[in-house]
């Protein structure tokens, strides 16, 4: 009979071995957006003299700006930066996780030892039975204790592989933050590099209109012009000074935006000189986006390592409606005297096969299994979204791109036409021709083309660090 009962647990363990669970690949896939096409925009962009063919972004990317400054700041902000520490904690909390889960596979093995004393009543079920008890044992235990759990509908290992994949997510979130953290760096720093020319053209413009008032209010006691034009130049000259201590309002909180991404205090003395970082002359572009942005965006691979978590943990719900099946064993030493304790009459040993098939649990199995689904869903919808929108700051960025660096070789042809005017002005000026009021007014007019050219090459810069942004900044 024991034999009978052995076979036919091991029928039984052989038929459910036979059944697999597994999440549908057409189930997995159906909603997933096909990866969307670029062709169509690089091309146009490539036949654009402002872009070329180039290879990805590489890890280090700012370097190419050849700034120094720009260099220090990265490596000290790639190692302080709060935001970078508190969610490369995530990767901990993530291999944790997956180590607890694998642990679900695996046989485990417990040491015990206990020491009981207990008083028998007389009249209880232990002294009633066998009176020569003593009446103050102690039951000394020790003893191994093994379990298993075998996982034939593959429970454990969806829920080891989905935390494998959130580990993965967790990895390629630190990425995105590194790239977030980076480029918001550098987009800070060409601000503060720029807005310092946009200071010194502000000063400019501010003596120029105090000189242009000042000739006024001459001619004015001179009898030569009415007080209204003085009272608007001197409207002006306010108006000037009013930019000044806002660029200069930008500046300081530019500098304390920049220490704080660096990690630092944002009283930390930041010394800056007044080189500009250089400027790409063209905007490098891969031309394998179509089929590469996907893994070169981490943003995109983390979203994917979660829906792949996901697609696991409805796996390991699924399982959920078939038996579990165990097996537990102990072997050790039990005794009510320390003295025998390791004697081989002490021995004690057992094993336990378990078999737990649920017949009914008020539909919690299935809507666990629904739930899941959901946020399988979810995960795959938001990866849409993103994958849309991604694809879109690219196309975006090709055309920005394009209208910056037209617009910006425009403004050069325009300062350079103010200057001449300028410079025009000052002779004939010098020759008795022209007024001084002409030629201030003309200086005023170069000054502002150049605020506009100012804020162009920023504009480029912005390009270049989003466009590096868009394409992953150097993750593989």
């Amino acid at each position: 009979m024991p034999h009978v009962k052995y076979f036919l647990f091991c029928g039984i363990l052989g038929f459910l071995v036979s059944c697999t669970l597994s999440m549908p690949e057409q189930e997995l896939t159906e909603h997933i957006l096909p990866t969307p096409s670029l062709d169509a925009s690089l091309a146009a962009a490539l036949e654009n003299r402002f872009f070329t063919k180039d290879q990805w972004p590489a890890k280090n990317w700012w370097v190419g700006y050849g700034s120094d400054e720009l260099n220090n700041l990265m490596e000290i902000a790639l190692k302080n930066n709060p935001t970078i520490e508190r969610i490369s904690q995530r990767i901990q909390f993530a291999k944790s996780q997956a180590t607890i889960a694998r642990s679900k596979l695996l046989p485990l093995l417990f040491f015990d030892a206990s020491d009981q004393w207990q008083h028998l009543s007389k009249s209880g079920l232990y002294r009633a039975l066998n009176p020569d008890i003593t009446i103050n044992p102690n039951l000394i235990d020790f003893s191994l204790s093994f379990s298993y759990e075998f996982d034939f509908w593959g429970k454990y290992r969806n829920l080891y592989e989905a935390a494998i994949g959130q580990q993965k997510a967790a990895i390629s979130e630190t990425a995105q933050a590194e790239l977030i953290t980076a480029t918001a760096l550098a987009q800070s720093y060409f601000a503060l590099k720029t807005n310092f020319i946009r200071q010194d053209l502000y000063k400019q413009l501010y003596e120029v209109r105090q000189a242009y008032f000042n000739l006024q209010t001459k001619m004015l006691h001179n009898s030569l012009y009415s007080k209204l034009p003085p009272l608007l130049s001197e409207e002006k000259v306010f108006e000037a000074a009013q930019w000044v201590y806002d660029i200069e309002q930008e500046i300081a909180v530019g500098k304390h935006v920049l220490n704080t991404l660096a990690g630092r205090g944002p009283d930390e003395l930041l010394e800056l000189d007044d080189i500009l970082p250089q400027l790409p002359k063209q905007l490098a572009i891969p031309t394998d986006i179509s089929t590469e942005l996907l893994s070169r965006r981490p943003d995109l691979m983390a979203q994917i390592w979660r829906v792949d978590a996901l697609a696991h943990e409805v796996g390991a719900a699924k399982a959920n409606f078939w038996p579990s099946i165990n097996l537990t064993a102990l072997a050790g030493f039990e005794s009510t005297s320390w003295s025998k304790i390791f004697e081989w009459a002490s021995k004690t040993f057992g094993m336990i096969p378990g078999l737990r098939l649920p017949l009914y649990t008020a539909g919690a199995i299935g809507a666990n299994v629904s739930a899941k689904k959901a946020q399988f869903l979810e995960a795959v919808y938001e990866y849409n979204e993103l994958i849309l929108t991604s694809f879109q700051q690219v196309a975006n960025l090709f055309a920005i791109g394009k209208a910056v660096y037209e617009k910006k070789e425009k403004q050069l042809q325009i300062v350079a036409n103010a200057t001449e005017r300028y410079n025009l002005t000052r002779l004939l000026q010098r020759q008795g021709i022209d007024s001084a009021l002409n030629s201030y007014e003309l200086l005023e007019e170069q000054i502002h083309m150049q605020l506009t050219d100012i804020e162009l090459l920023y504009e480029q810069y912005l390009v270049s660090v989003h466009l590096i942004k868009a394409l992953g900044g150097g993750y593989f």
